[in-house]
């Protein structure tokens, strides 16, 4: 497979993708170890991109530094919600295949999905450059990566699943995956302070 020309087709035309990626094959386990490696790497870019944000504002600084909200920026907590965020966009693709003839197997799903969140490295990089550039940049293009991501994942699966709108698939899975993300997030933050903290957050 040619990595170069294949991540032009997600960034480009994600809708091909599923046939450039269909030659490969790969089994469960390598999905998974797929997402635990694009779950790692994407954390720790996150985690630097966050970091340089706050730094470069003196406000948001003082405010972490007195907040028990700022283990979020750790890696590691980074990283398990990164991994949660990759799951829970897989169910949710796989709860909606229900709702078509067209049968797909998770590992065929998977490599999709993940060759997705590979292809938003693009977008992450260039967010890194306009971070010491502009502020407004940085927002613009985050925005910018946002919908790129929910286009393309879209796009792809409305190919896998054969459905005919990119659109009502857009909306009814950002819909799913924001209220089960945001869940889960409560849930994860109020696990974590517990932990860390010894105390549960007044909610």
């Amino acid at each position: 497979m040619d990595l170069k020309h294949t991540l032009k087709i997600a960034l480009r035309r994600p809708v091909n993708l599923p046939d450039a990626l269909s030659p490969i094959k790969l089994k469960l386990s390598s999905v998974l170890e797929g997402a635990v490696f694009i779950a790692a790497i994407t954390s720790l870019l996150n985690s630097l991109l966050e970091r340089l944000f706050f730094k470069s504002s003196e406000n948001a600084s003082k405010l972490l530094e007195n907040n028990s909200l700022s283990f979020i920026f750790n890696p590691f907590s980074m990283f398990a919600f990164e991994l949660i965020f990759i799951i829970t966009v897989i169910v949710s693709i796989l709860f909606f295949s229900n709702f078509s003839n067209k049968k797909v197997s998770i590992e065929e799903l998977g490599k999709n999905v993940l060759f997705i969140f590979l292809a938003t490295f693009f977008f992450k990089f260039i967010q890194l450059v306009f971070l010491f550039i502009s502020f407004d940049l940085y927002y613009i293009f985050r925005f910018f990566e946002v919908l790129w991501f929910i286009w393309a994942l879209s796009s792809v699966v409305s190919i896998l699943y054969s459905f005919k709108s990119v659109l009502l698939t857009a909306f009814l899975g950002a819909i799913t995956v924001s209220l089960t993300m945001g869940f889960l997030f409560m849930i994860y933050i109020s696990i974590m302070q517990f932990l860390l903290v010894g105390d549960l957050p007044n909610v």
